[in-house]
């Protein structure tokens, strides 16, 4: 944290004026991307320079998003894919759609894009929303988390001119720049990946003009288990989606309600597993499951939703420290109720999990129809009935005997208060689209 400090010292934070020349520039040079073949020479440019920076860019993933070093390396390796499906999906993509003798339909870009990325895809992050925004013609500024202020300050000095010309980085200090972004006529779309609580602060600024919003918000995302169906290695799959950037993912899970003729084999199994998970630093030799999380206040939080869920349950399993980094909290499990003023109401984003136990099929499929957030949802069994009822609940996603939902080529994102609007696919692509109705009458 000490060395993110003195980066920040010595970072030019934007200005009124500062901040006016890069929205100006952004917006002005959107004729360069106006043709396809040069938006794909930048993305190509994009793939040239992560692979040049390669070592760098993962180092300071590693030290920044405190990310083991194998973690690190596949956001490294997911960022690409992001550059490369967009590249691809514009070789193919058809711009220009006759749909009669005299009417077509033309898709181009609205203008220019002010994206804002978490903490904890940091270079992923920012990959899923440049690439499509470059692919479809638009212009963009960006703000990252200022967790992650030394690989967004190492991006943007190494960037190429080219990519600079379309792409601005905006390092604000004071909150009322990001309004000021908002509120240019010239920023016709809004994509954010984040809390629900900012989510809905962007989506009240006032503004005197029309704007997109693609918006990935919070999730409370439940996982349930309706039978003993390849229950060890599902176990597995809960254990690792669960300490991923140390349970600061999007697609954590909350909660895990577990069928009550599970209970004894489903405690015996997950005590098992996650007695031999460690946490620890990620710079250590150690190697560590994962590491700490991002801040002491975000650990503080943690502490005192375990100390509550401890109130009314009881401690399932608790995993290892190593003991040597701060804000370290190990993969904790806590017995639940099917319905709770933790696991219900609090994102934990955190390694803290909680597991309630139900007896009734249709009370958990009713829970699940009336929750608010609705980013993610991991059902497994193999009941075919049930599989097939999950097609009426409105999650952004649902993994049905796998929790591995994600990809460059596929649209995610929530509904209700997790968000509006997707990312990745054509589907994400086509939100950074607007349409022309042209009709020529001979």
């Amino acid at each position: 944290m000490n060395s993110i400090k003195k980066v920040q010292s010595s970072i030019k934070f934007d200005n009124k004026k500062t901040l006016n020349v890069k929205l100006n520039l952004i917006n002005k040079n959107l004729i360069l991307i106006s043709h396809i073949k040069n938006r794909i020479k930048i993305l190509k440019s994009l793939k040239i320079f992560l692979i040049k920076h390669r070592l760098n860019l993962i180092n300071l993933i590693n030290s920044e998003a405190h990310k083991t070093r194998n973690e690190s390396i596949g956001e490294f390796e997911y960022a690409i894919e992001f550059v490369d499906y967009s590249i691809n999906l514009l070789s193919k993509y058809k711009f220009n759609k006759k749909t009669s003798s005299n009417r077509a339909i033309f898709f181009k870009s609205p203008g220019s894009v002010f994206a804002i990325t978490p903490y904890n895809d940091p270079l992923a992050g920012m990959t899923r929303k440049i690439a499509p925004s470059i692919a479809s013609g638009s212009s963009l500024i960006m703000k990252t988390s200022s967790y992650c202020i030394n690989l967004c300050k190492y991006f943007d000095d190494h960037l190429p001119n080219n990519i600079k010309n379309v792409l601005q980085f905006s390092f604000i200090k004071d909150k009322k720049f990001i309004d000021r972004i908002v509120q240019n006529k010239n920023i016709k779309l809004i994509t954010f990946t984040g809390s629900t609580n900012i989510g809905l602060k962007l989506n009240n600024i006032h503004t005197n003009h029309l704007q997109k919003k693609v918006l990935e918000l919070g999730g409370i995302n439940y996982a349930i288990l309706f039978d003993r169906h390849n229950l060890k290695n599902i176990i597995d799959e809960i254990i690792i989606r669960k300490f991923k950037a140390a349970g600061q993912a999007c697609s954590s899970i909350n909660k895990v309600f577990v069928h009550k003729s599970l209970k004894l084999e489903f405690e015996k199994i997950i005590k098992e597993k996650i007695s031999k998970i460690f946490c620890g630093s990620v710079n250590s030799n150690l190697n560590p499951n994962f590491g700490p999380l991002i801040s002491k206040n975000h650990f503080n939080f943690t502490k005192k939703l375990e100390s509550k869920a401890l109130k009314n349950g009881r401690l399932i399993a608790r995993s290892k420290s190593y003991n040597n980094t701060n804000n370290l909290f190990p993969l904790t499990v806590i017995s639940s109720k099917i319905n709770d003023n933790i696991f219900d109401i609090y994102e934990t984003f955190s390694p803290l999990l909680g597991v309630a136990y139900f007896s009734s099929n249709e009370k958990i499929f009713d829970k699940l129809t009336k929750t608010e957030y609705s980013l993610v949802c991991y059902i497994f069994t193999k009941n075919s009935k049930l599989i097939d009822k999950t097609k009426n609940l409105n999650f952004g996603s649902i993994g049905i005997n796998t929790t591995k939902i994600q990809s460059p080529g596929s649209p995610t994102g929530g509904n209700n208060l997790s968000g509006i609007g997707r990312e990745g696919g054509e589907w994400g692509f086509q939100e950074f689209l607007t349409t022309v109705n042209y009709v020529i009458n001979k």
